[in-house]
């Protein structure tokens, strides 16, 4: 996937909020990042990106930030509704009076030396955590706006793997498409098991990382960053790695890479008889997809029943009821979008057909 400078940040963090918020709280129903990055002369010493936040209801919201900065820059992040601003994640209230409420990110650099910094927020709900919004900011100070393209994809990010299998790994290229020489900032978050481990690999240099690192990319050279997995027991595991560009870090991209290993690794909490062997054929196509998929069947008698669609760890995100399906070739369009009519995030799904008859259970990848 492609990130270019002039407005695909702003693009990209739009349709992450609206998939990611309007699934499980309509009643957090504004959300508004600004401009993703600003230019300032040397010698400014604040800047302030303002964030517009409105509940038709009420909520407490976990401010989360994620920095990367110059020696000598500070942040803080102010409630304009109470005025008090903070220096560090925070828990506040979004109060429905305030219509809307905005969040203030300012940026304190250093007056005497040019840089650019960066800085990512992330609101949660507080009683769903699941329930995610983010946006970025990039704040040139007494530089030029750096012409950065940074290619990232990681379509390849889901497997499943036999018992003791001890290692699995993914391959995400990485290209540097400009004419200048760059780095990229990779740091990864995991979710895995006791006795897991991870590491990840820039394969021109051989080079493993077991913590967050900036490795180098080559004006037009398309590197490839192996993600390991060593799975020390059947389970699943997940690591999330955010990629940004240094030359402009508001060329952002999140992949999040999943294994399931053995019995075990299929979702606990997906429910009964959801792991039970198909007794039918069945495949969804196009398979990853963007916008929707048909998942089709092939039965020997027709039949009606409930197809769920579930996400990787259980939770249903949508069912179909009383699907009436015929002998032979049957398909059935899934557009992408939870039981609310709101398109869910990228990541793996599963399907199940539940029938007095038969049932089928597949995967599914959203790609974007």
């Amino acid at each position: 996937m492609r990130f270019r400078q002039l407005g695909i940040l702003f693009a990209f963090a739009t349709v992450l909020t609206a998939s990611a918020f309007g699934t499980a709280r309509a009643n957090f129903s504004e959300f508004q990042c600004p401009d993703p990055w600003a230019e300032i002369a040397l010698g400014e010493f604040v800047h302030e990106f303002p964030t517009m936040v409105n509940s038709s209801s009420g909520d407490s919201v976990d401010v989360i930030v994620n920095a990367v900065l110059p020696a000598g820059w500070f942040w803080q992040v102010c409630q304009v509704s109470s005025g008090i601003c903070y220096f560090d994640n925070v828990r506040i209230f979004v109060d429905q009076s305030f219509d809307p409420d905005v969040l203030r990110m300012d940026f304190f650099p250093d007056t005497n030396n040019p840089g650019v910094g960066y800085i990512q927020l992330e609101l949660r709900l507080a009683d769903d955590p699941t329930v995610r919004r983010f946006c970025t900011y990039t704040l040139f100070n007494g530089v030029p706006e750096i012409v950065a393209n940074l290619e990232v994809d990681c379509t390849e990010n889901t497997a499943f793997t036999d018992p003791g299998t001890s290692i699995v790994e993914f391959f995400t290229p990485v290209t540097n498409a400009t004419a200048f020489d760059d780095s990229v900032h990779i740091t990864p978050t995991l979710d895995v098991p006791g006795g897991w481990f991870s590491q990840f690999c820039q394969t021109s240099t051989g080079i493993c990382y077991f913590s967050e690192a900036t490795v180098p990319i080559a004006a037009g050279f398309t590197d490839t960053i192996r993600v390991d997995f060593f799975p020390g027991s059947d389970g699943a595991g997940s690591i999330q790695m955010d990629y940004f560009s240094t030359n402009n870090p508001s060329i952002f991209r999140k992949c999040g890479y999943s294994v399931f290993q053995g019995e075990d690794g299929f979702p606990s909490s997906t429910p009964e008889g959801f792991s039970n062997p198909s007794t039918v054929a069945s495949f969804a196509q196009p398979n990853p997809f963007d916008a929707g998929t048909s998942i089709r069947f092939r039965l020997s008698e027709a039949t009606r029943g409930d197809i769920g669609i579930f996400t990787a760890d259980g939770r249903e995100v949508r069912r179909m009821r009383d699907v009436e399906l015929s002998a032979g070739e049957s398909e059935i369009r899934w557009d992408g979008k939870d039981g609310f009519g709101t398109s869910v995030p990228a990541g793996v799904y599963f399907y199940r057909l539940e029938s007095g008859v038969v049932s089928a259970k597949g995967l599914m990848v959203k790609s974007r």
